[in-house]
């Protein structure tokens, strides 16, 4: 059986035959760090917990007939939280006893004291099996180095971890477990309030009171939020540096149930006080003013689709506090050296977004309203900033006939360009921006005007400033004028060449 071991240290099958082996030959201490080294592997391990229940009954039992010859004299190679001697058992790591005389003096449920007898070797034993059952805290010692590495190395998988949603929109096994935790015991319903630490609940990434707290595979607890910004830089945990590469790959963070519960319970001030400051931030980000984030890439235009590759961390968070919030927008600016971004800029419109399994996106935009820069700043490392939304200025009377007039000719003058364009061009422009927008029957409904002047200026190949020239201006006049001096220099370039 020790080959067996040796060769599959991850089967708990092994272990719990190798102590059935050691049991049979009146080897009870080594018997029994067998099975808890089977039940570190598998809690659930059913044979192997019943096996532990009979000899631990027996060991707990004040009889000394009751213990199996040859434990007693051995029980001082056992480790400290299993050890026993004449009256007492150390059941924690600072062997704290529990004498026969002070078990003798607890009370019964009807107040009478109570002798040592195999009620109370019962109570001791559920206590030894929450200590097998939490983590495998009370068997790691027992385990040899190699097997310590295989058991930290365990890990569940999200197919473990994947809940089948009840009506309420709660999973089972968490009502399950909330059940057991608060209502199955009377020791666990009358935790004292006073003897709970608030510090013992904040995150270690924000310092705060957990908010959504998610438990990762290697077993730690972050805010939902602390960890999603921690794997935009490193998809490592940030206390022991494991792969947590399931999460970027599968977007899925389940909350870990109980311990949002436990908050709510006993710390419900607290939690308050948590989720008011996280409604003020997020009130904060979701304002299309002040503070919008602003995207430093390219130029954007309204109503014309802008898909993004998005990779840089700062960039990852902006697009997912766009999506939190609700918005699912921001703005875009080109690049300028003195200011860091233009003045003029152009809201996006967040239409889908992909997830690749290195954490980076494809981001499906669109183009919306025009807006002015007022003032910048900086938020967690990109780029905010107070905006004025531009409309174009409407005309009336003879001015609007004018207009109209001038809008038919520049638009017939874009459809021949357009049309005389080399087939590749035409395909990659197709393929790229899709299909002209058709001409609005009201000029001055949209706030920034036609969505074709719009279409056509992001498929010229002109110089961006020139471009950003035309995206600032609020006449639809001076826009077509020049849009107009641009269709007719490319045309008569072309005549030229022929």
């Amino acid at each position: 059986m020790e080959a067996v071991c040796s060769r599959r240290p991850a089967w708990p099958e092994g272990y719990f035959r190798k102590a059935r082996v050691l049991y049979t030959m009146g080897l009870v201490d080594e018997a029994v760090q067998s099975f808890l080294q089977c039940l570190a592997l598998d809690e659930d391990f059913t044979p192997a917990k019943v096996e532990v229940e009979k000899i631990l009954c027996g060991l707990l039992s004040p009889v000394p007939e009751n213990v199996k010859e040859g434990f007693l004299h051995r029980n001082k190679d056992l480790p400290a939280h299993l050890s026993t001697s004449a009256g007492c058992f150390h059941m924690t790591p600072n062997s704290t006893e529990l004498k026969d005389e002070q078990i003798s003096n607890v009370p019964n449920a009807e107040g009478e004291l109570a002798c040592p007898s195999r009620t109370h070797s019962v109570q001791l034993l559920h206590k030894v099996e929450n200590l097998v059952g939490l983590k495998r805290i009370s068997s790691a010692p027992l385990l040899s180095c190699q097997d310590k590495a295989v058991l930290m190395k365990r890990k569940l998988t999200f197919s473990d971890q994947e809940i089948k949603e009840t009506g309420d929109g709660k999973s089972k096994h968490q009502k399950q477990d909330t059940e057991q935790l608060f209502h199955s015991s009377s020791f666990e319903r009358t935790i004292i309030k006073d003897l709970i630490d608030a510090s013992d609940f904040d995150c270690s990434l924000c310092m705060r009171l957990f908010l959504e707290p998610i438990t990762t595979p290697c077993g730690h607890t972050f805010c939902k939020a602390c960890l999603e910004r921690s794997l935009d830089h490193n998809p490592l945990c940030p206390l022991c540096k494991d792969s947590l590469k399931e999460y970027l790959e599968n977007r899925k963070y389940a909350v870990t149930y109980l311990l949002e519960e436990m908050i709510a319970r006993y710390l419900s001030e607290e939690l308050r006080e948590r989720q008011s400051v996280h409604s003020e931030e997020t009130a904060e980000l979701s304002n299309l003013t002040k503070n919008v984030p602003i995207f430093v890439c390219t130029m954007a235009y309204p109503t014309v689709p802008c898909p993004l590759h998005v990779f840089e961390p700062r960039y990852r968070l902006m697009i997912r506090r766009c999506i939190e919030t609700g918005t699912k927008r921001f703005g875009m600016c080109i690049s300028d050296s003195h200011n860091g971004f233009t003045d003029y800029g152009c809201m996006l419109h967040i239409r889908n977004i992909h997830f690749l399994p290195d954490g980076r996106s494809i981001v499906d935009t669109v183009g919306g309203n025009c807006f002015k820069i007022l003032q910048r700043g900086q938020k967690d490392g990109y780029y905010i900033a107070n905006i004025e939304y531009l409309k174009d200025i409407k005309v009336t009377g003879e001015e609007l006939d004018k207009l109209v007039d001038l809008h038919d000719e520049v638009h017939a003058q874009a459809c021949r360009w357009f049309q005389n364009l080399k087939s590749r061009f035409h395909i990659q422009i197709l393929q790229h921006f899709g299909p002209m927008p058709e001409r609005e029957s009201d000029l001055q409904g949209p706030p920034n005007g036609p969505a074709w002047c719009w279409w056509l200026l992001a498929v010229l190949p002109v110089d961006p400033k020139y471009q950003l020239s035309v995206l600032s201006m609020t006449s639809l006049k001076s826009r077509l004028i020049k849009i107009q001096k641009i269709l007719t220099y490319f045309s008569n370039a072309r005549d030229q060449s022929k």
